[in-house]
C-alpha cells in the first residue's frame, strides 16, 4: 500500500463522508484512494480558502471533522485565513496540505511554504517524513481534532512520502473513535453548585463550548432547574431554544455587542453568572467592560487557555461542558433542600416583558415601507417565510452579522451558525454550502453583503454544479457599510474605497442559480418564498435586496436599557 492510499483508508475508518478544496500541487497521490473510495466524496471548490470555510460549515452544523485540502505554495497560504476562522471558534476542521518532495524543501522551490505558516492557528501541525509514521500522525490528528477543547489540525503531506510503498500491516490504522474529555474537579463543581443555590438573582451564559460539547440537553435542565435566565454568544446560539420563556436570546455577561434588550435589562441584575464554553473573546464576546464588584463568575471550559483570560473566575472550572453540567446538576439538587424547583412565574414574565418592549422599539424598522429598505426588515421578513425548526441560517461579516443575530429566533441547536473570533467577508458562501452538505433535508440560507459576495460570491457556481440548493441573500447597500456611512467625516474613507457596484441577481443567474433582484419593501417576502420553492425543486437560489446603509445599534453607556 502506498502512502496517499493509507491517508484515505484512515480517513475513511474515522468517518469522513466529504473533502472539499482545490486540486493544487502536492495532492495527485491521495488521487488512486479518493477515485477508488465509497464512502468519501471529494469535490473542488472555486478558491482554497473557500475549501476549508465548506469544511467548517460542515462541521458547524452536524458536530463532525469537517475535511479539506489544497496544494502547497499560494493554495496553502489561501487557506490561512480559513484556518485561522477555525481556530478563532474552536471548530474541528482537518486540512490536508500537499508538499513537495523531502529532498526539495529548503532549497526555495517554486511555490514552497511550510507548513509553519499555521503555527499560530492551529491545534496541532504535524507533517509525514516517513509512510511509516502516517497511521500514528493520523491517529494523533484525530485525537486533537476530537478531544478537549476542539480546533483545526494541518498535515503537511511531502509528495514522496505519499508515493512510498510499506506493507499493509504497517499501515494499518486502528480509529480514535469519539476521543477524549475533560471531567470536572468535584470540589470545583461543589464550590459551584453552592454559590448557585445561595445566589439571588443568578444567570446562564452558554457559548460555543456548550454547543460543541453537546450539552444542550444539560443547559436546559440546569435553566429549568434554577430558573436561570439564559443568553448566548454568537457561536452558542441556538444551544438554549430561544423560544423558551428563560431565553434572553443573544448577549451574554457583561454587555455584549448584539445584544437583545431582555439581555441587557436582565443581564444586570445578576449576582452570580455561570458561564458555560464561552471564550470571552474581545469584542465580540462583550465590550471589554470589567465585572462589576459583588458579582460573581462560574466559568466552565474544556480549553485552559481560556479560563481567566478575560475575566478572573472565582470558580474556574477545566472540564467539558456536558460532564461539567451533569455534575453541576447533581449538586445542585443535592444542596436545594426544601427549596421550590422549576420555573418561576415572576422571572419568565420579566423576561416576556422585556422582549415585548424591545421588539416593540423595533417593529417600525422592521416593518418599514420606505425605499431603499433596510436589512432589518430583511430579515424580518426572511422568518416570516421560513420554517424556523427546518432552517439553518447563517450570518456573515458587518452589518449583515448585526441585522441577522439579535433578531433571529434559533429554536434547535446548530439550526443557527454563528462565527465570532475571525469574522471574515465573506465567510458564510462556504459554510452555506458545507451546512447543505451535513443537513440536506434543511433550508440552509445566509444573508451577506455585496462586498462579501463580490470577494467569495463564485463558491454559488460550487453549489448548483454540487447539486446542494442554497438560499442565498444579498443585502446590496452598494458599498462598504461602515465605508458608506463614514465618508461624511474627516477621518473616513474616499468615495473611491467606500462605494462598490454590481448586479449580483445577474451573476447567479449566470452561475446557473435562480434569482431575483429586489427593489421594493413589499416585493421582499413574496421573493422569498419563490426562491424557497426553487431550493425545494432542487436548485441554488440567490436574492438580491437594495438596502439603505445603517448603522446596527450603539450600546448604552450604563448596564440598563
Amino acid at each position: 500500500m502506498k502512502g496517499g492510499e493509507a491517508v484515505i483508508k484512515a480517513l475513511e475508518k474515522e468517518g469522513v463522508s466529504y473533502i472539499s478544496g482545490f486540486a493544487g500541487g502536492g495532492l495527485a497521490p491521495l488521487w488512486p484512494g479518493m477515485r477508488e473510495s465509497d464512502s468519501i466524496k471529494v469535490f473542488a471548490t472555486r478558491h482554497e480558502r473557500l475549501g476549508v470555510e465548506v469544511a467548517d460549515g460542515y462541521a458547524r452544523a452536524t458536530g463532525n471533522v469537517g475535511v479539506a485540502m489544497t496544494g502547497t505554495g499560494p493554495g496553502a497560504t489561501n487557506t490561512l485565513t480559513g484556518v485561522a476562522a477555525c481556530y478563532a471558534d474552536n471548530i474541528p476542521v482537518l486540512l490536508l496540505m500537499g508538499q513537495h518532495p523531502l529532498r526539495n524543501l529548503g532549497k526555495e522551490y517554486q511555490q514552497e511554504v511550510s507548513s509553519s505558516i499555521f503555527d499560530t492557528v492551529v491545534k496541532w501541525k504535524g507533517t509525514f517524513n516517513r509512510v511509516d509514521e502516517i497511521p500514528g500522525i493520523m491517529r494523533r490528528a484525530f485525537t486533537a481534532l476530537r478531544s478537549e477543547s476542539p480546533g483545526p489540525v494541518v498535515l503537511e503531506m511531502p509528495q514522496d512520502v505519499l508515493q512510498a510503498e510499506a506493507e499493509d500491516i504497517v499501515l494499518n490504522y486502528q480509529p480514535v473513535g469519539p476521543g477524549r474529555k475533560p471531567a470536572p474537579d468535584r470540589q470545583d463543581i461543589d464550590k459551584a453548585a453552592q454559590l448557585l443555590v445561595e445566589a439571588n438573582f443568578p444567570i446562564l451564559n452558554v457559548g460555543g463550548g456548550a454547543l460543541g460539547g453537546d450539552a444542550a440537553p444539560e443547559v436546559l435542565e440546569l435553566a429549568e432547574l434554577l430558573s436561570l435566565p439564559v443568553a448566548s454568544t454568537l457561536v452558542g446560539k441556538g444551544v438554549f431554544p430561544e423560544d423558551h420563556p428563560l431565553s434572553l436570546g443573544l448577549g451574554v455577561y457583561p454587555r455584549s455587542r448584539y445584544a437583545t434588550g431582555p439581555a441587557l435589562q436582565i443581564n444586570r441584575k445578576a449576582d452570580v453568572v455561570l458561564a458555560v464554553g464561552n471564550s470571552y473573546r474581545l469584542p465580540n464576546g462583550t465590550d471589554g467592560r470589567p465585572i462589576p464588584p459583588g458579582v460573581k463568575l462560574i466559568h466552565i471550559n474544556a480549553d485552559t487557555g481560556d479560563l481567566n483570560k478575560t475575566y478572573q473566575a472565582d470558580v474556574p472550572i477545566l472540564a467539558d461542558a456536558k460532564l461539567a453540567l451533569r455534575e453541576l446538576i447533581n449538586a445542585v439538587r443535592d444542596r436545594m433542600g426544601g427549596r421550590p424547583a422549576g420555573i418561576n412565574k415572576e422571572i419568565t414574565e420579566e423576561i416576556r416583558q422585556a422582549r415585548e418592549k424591545w421588539l416593540g422599539e423595533w417593529m417600525p424598522i422592521f416593518t418599514d415601507n420606505s425605499f431603499p429598505t433596510n436589512g432589518y426588515r430583511v430579515v424580518y421578513d426572511l422568518m416570516q417565510a421560513v420554517d424556523r425548526d427546518r432552517t439553518v441560517a447563517i450570518h456573515d461579516a458587518g452589518g449583515s452579522r448585526g441585522y441577522l443575530s439579535p433578531f433571529w429566533v434559533a429554536t434547535r441547536p446548530r439550526n443557527y451558525i454563528g462565527m465570532g473570533g475571525m469574522a471574515a467577508m465573506g465567510w458564510s458562501m462556504g459554510a452555506a454550502v458545507g451546512a447543505k452538505l451535513g443537513r440536506p433535508d434543511d433550508l440552509v440560507v445566509h444573508l451577506l453583503g455585496d462586498a462579501s459576495f463580490g470577494m467569495t460570491g463564485m463558491e454559488l457556481e460550487t453549489a448548483v454544479r454540487m447539486g446542494l440548493p442554497t438560499l442565498t441573500v444579498v443585502v446590496n447597500n452598494g458599498g462598504t457599510g461602515g465605508g458608506l456611512m463614514g465618508m461624511e467625516r474627516p477621518s473616513g474613507p474616499p468615495p473611491t474605497v467606500a462605494v462598490l457596484g454590481g448586479n449580483f441577481s445577474q451573476v447567479a443567474q449566470g452561475l446557473g442559480a435562480y434569482s431575483e433582484r429586489v427593489d421594493q419593501p413589499a416585493e421582499i417576502r413574496p421573493a422569498f418564498e419563490r426562491a424557497i420553492r426553487a431550493t425545494q425543486e432542487g436548485q441554488a437560489a440567490l436574492v438580491e435586496v437594495m438596502i439603505k446603509p445603517m448603522r446596527t445599534p450603539e450600546l448604552p453607556d450604563d448596564w440598563s436599557l
